[in-house]
């Protein structure tokens, strides 16, 4: 019998379909018959990588390990190929993309806010009978800060001294500090009175 894949007498050894067809060759017999020679994609292992990273504007990528090596890999991030830039968690599915090899796995990708600077200002001022607010500013610059006076989101508005504590909401930055708020008591004039007065004697 004389067997040819696609037409030809060699073998495949790729991951496939192929025609196949068998002819007897025999003085004294003939036939033949055809079908189809099927060879899956072997299973290889993989393993997701570089799925930690810190926020710094650029997109970060996973990475992955096969066994056999080298074999082109795909991911998605939260199902877009798109890789994520912003912090936060991302489910990362990677594929392997090879003509003979086929394996999956799953892992998290997590990017963790950057550390912004925060500096509080403004913490020397004087009672005027309106909340005393203090400052803040960050770098990079603009971020949102909130503030609290002792514990508590309200500015004072009497002279003393408070504890102030700034933390930075947003998205991709994190950062935090402290310092005191010292409000000193206003000047107020004080004008005398009654200054002169009459001997009165008696009668």
């Amino acid at each position: 019998v004389e067997i040819t894949y696609n037409g030809s007498l060699t073998a495949p050894s790729a991951a496939g379909s192929y025609p196949v067809q068998a002819t007897i060759q025999d003085a004294n017999y003939r036939g033949t018959v055809s079908g189809t020679l099927v060879i899956g994609k072997a299973n290889a292992s993989l393993v997701p990588g570089s799925l930690s990273a810190t926020y710094d504007g650029q997109q970060k990528t996973a990475s992955a390990t096969t066994t056999p090596a080298n074999l082109g890999v795909t991911f998605e991030y939260d199902g877009s190929p798109t890789a994520p830039i912003q912090a936060g968690s991302y489910a990362v599915t990677a594929a392997i993309n090879d003509a003979n090899y086929q394996g999956t796995a799953s892992g998290t990708m997590v990017i963790a806010k950057a550390v912004a600077t925060l500096n509080l200002t403004d913490l020397n001022q004087t009672y005027d009978g309106f909340a005393i607010l203090a400052g803040a500013t960050t770098s990079p610059s603009g971020l949102n800060v909130v503030l609290t006076y002792n514990g508590s989101a309200s500015a004072p508005t009497q002279a003393g001294t408070y504890s102030v504590t700034g933390t930075i909401q947003d998205n991709n930055y994190q950062g935090t500090t402290s310092g005191s708020l010292v409000v000193a008591k206003a000047a107020a004039n004080v004008t005398l009175g009654n200054l002169s007065a009459a001997i009165v004697t008696g009668k």
